[in-house]
């Protein structure tokens, strides 16, 4: 019997995670009549991912000659067809109901004679990210105070501080889940009739990322409880990621300069990247590592990305519309001038296109568990445009929602929790029962090491991929059995919750690398040096499921029910 208290509660709708696609999810899922519960493992509104970083954020076909058909075709090309296009079908459509929802509650889009002020961003056919009245650094502080203000007046029960660390599994489906209450220190159990995982990509298991809280919780839960997952070897690297001045490193507010200057990206040399490079190659992320590597890249390991060739004034002008942002202040109180010196910039993990495999309504294989989000796979295949996130990840919250609220509506009895409940709260009290042994941090630092060396972006083969992962095996078999809390204080301690969150990370790593040497071709980011062409033969989408101790691998070929690839 674990040695800790457990308390327990019943719902029909359980959400993990309170990003923007929890968020919604609560929302739809309210409206189907049924008892929802949102949880998040920090401060509600503060603990999110996309929507509370979101700078360029919200493609939608709002504004003709753009239309939803468009808009889908854009997506699934920059996805290299590698995205569920009756997922994706149905997400492009619930794009427009959702906008229209972030209007009426009170997102502050910039309008001229009764249309949105569009922007367009790389990729898109038609301009179709709406402007804000307030841009740049405070795009997501407009959706982050909307949607939460949502919840508030909706009086939608939130639970914060409650990290969630593992499903109930059972014979007949998913009957909850079991999570840390920080606050208490105790353990609570959740029966729920419907589970929709939303807690997140696994971008933070990255040691370069513009979101370290991203562990891949919900993933690395769903893994673990027999839920076939796809796609880990696909994710997002954002190119313009500072670091350097070192007063904003690993922030993204660079996009500015790319997107309202149209900033240029230089190497050591000033070569212009965008012009140097062609085909796949000419994805910033992949050009700017490419230029690391061979020795051309900026003084602090990324390239330059300089606005020179704007007039002053022009710069002026989008900085005053932009409010003088804090950014820009902190690089003037250093005396730091943008438009003579170049700021640096690095790819950092941002959006990972992997986890969950799930059909157009949000619903895992597994009865009782729908994912949304970045916890859900294949809605953006192997790449995806600036500002599509965002929106593909919002309408998957409100889909699953809804759907989940309608299933637990339909249903009289929670599946019966089972006795793995009692081993599910042992295993993670252990690090705080170890009076000695490796300390959480040392082994995410490990961990994040492990897969920069042999995951990165360039650098992927079979031999290193292979080598990554019998590190990380040695990693799962002894290290995470000695990893040791030096604080045995059980109320908000952050370093137990460290503790799970690097499980989570060492299972992704896994996953990471598992998927990433089964993909023999190249594709979106990632990149295969011992295969380095995209294969038209590998239009399938690598699988993987638990199976004991090892990982069940299989392929599934990718279907074409609207749009068929080109044939070059």
């Amino acid at each position: 019997m674990s040695r800790i208290e457990k308390d327990c509660l019943s719902v029909d709708v359980l959400i993990v995670g309170a990003g923007v696609a929890g968020i919604t999810a609560a929302i739809e899922a309210q409206q189907q009549g049924v008892d929802v519960l949102l949880v998040t493992k920090g401060a509600f509104g503060r603990d999110g991912a996309a929507t509370w970083t979101s700078g360029y954020g919200f493609q939608v076909a709002a504004n003709p000659p753009d239309s939803p058909e468009i808009h889908f075709a854009d997506t699934l090309k920059v996805g290299r067809f590698m995205n569920d296009q009756r997922l994706v079908h149905r997400l492009i459509s619930e794009i427009i109901r959702q906008h229209r929802n972030l209007d009426e509650w009170g997102v502050r889009y910039l309008k001229e004679n009764g249309r949105y002020v569009m922007m367009r961003l790389p990729g898109e056919s038609h301009p179709r990210v709406p402007r804000l009245t307030n841009p740049g650094e405070w795009a997501g502080q407009e959706y982050r105070r909307s949607l939460t203000r949502q919840v508030k007046k909706r009086s939608i029960r939130v639970i914060e501080d409650l990290f969630v660390f593992d499903l109930i599994a059972t014979r007949d489906g998913i009957a909850g889940a079991v999570g840390l209450d920080l606050r208490k220190g105790t353990f609570l159990v959740i029966q729920a009739k419907e589970t929709i995982l939303a807690t997140g990509g696994h971008m933070g298991s990255y040691r370069t990322t513009t979101i370290p809280q991203a562990s891949g919780d919900g993933t690395a839960a769903a893994f673990r409880a027999g839920v076939t997952l796809t796609d880990l070897e696909f994710a997002d690297f954002y190119a313009y990621t500072a670091i350097w001045p070192p007063v904003t490193v690993g922030e993204i507010w660079p996009s500015v300069f790319r997107y309202e200057l149209n900033g240029k990206l230089l190497n050591r040399l000033g070569e212009d990247l965008r012009e140097k490079y062609r085909g796949p190659e000419r994805v910033p992320p992949l050009a700017i590592e490419r230029e690391v590597n061979a020795g051309r890249g900026s003084l602090h390991g990324g390239a330059y990305l300089s606005i020179r060739h704007n007039l002053r004034e022009e710069i002026d002008r989008v900085f005053a519309r932009m409010g003088h942002p804090k950014w820009l202040k902190r690089l003037q109180a250093m005396r730091f001038d943008v438009v003579e010196q170049d700021i640096e910039v690095a790819p950092a993990g941002i959006v990972s296109f992997g986890g969950c495999r799930v059909d157009e309504n949000c619903a895992t294989g597994t009865l009782g568990l729908f994912a949304a989000g970045e916890a859900g796979a294949s809605r953006e295949g192997a790449y995806t445009n600036a500002g599509n996130s965002l929106p593909l990840c919002m309408a998957m919250g409100a889909i699953a929602g809804r759907e989940a609220g309608r299933r637990a509506k339909k249903q009289n009895h929670h599946i019966p929790v089972n006795g793995k409940v009692e081993e599910l709260c042992d295993r993670a009290l252990g690090p705080m029962l170890r009076d000695r042994g490796v300390r959480p941090i040392q082994l995410r630092r490990t961990i994040q090491k492990i897969l920069a060396d042999y995951g990165s972006l360039i650098g992927r083969n079979e031999q290193r991929l292979t080598e990554g992962l019998e590190k990380i095996s040695q990693i799962k078999k002894s290290g995470l059995e000695d990893m040791c809390v030096t604080v045995k204080d059980k109320t908000f301690n952050l370093e137990w919750r460290e503790a799970l969150e690097v499980r989570n990370i060492a299972d992704v790593a896994e996953l990471i690398l598992t998927a990433a040497r089964a993909r023999k071709e190249s594709r979106g980011l990632h990149y295969r040096e011992d295969f380095p062409k995209e294969e038209k033969t590998w239009l399938k989408h690598v699988v993987l499921k638990k199976d004991g101790e090892k990982i069940d691998i299989t392929t599934e070929p990718v279907t074409f029910p609207y749009l068929s690839p080109p044939e070059s």
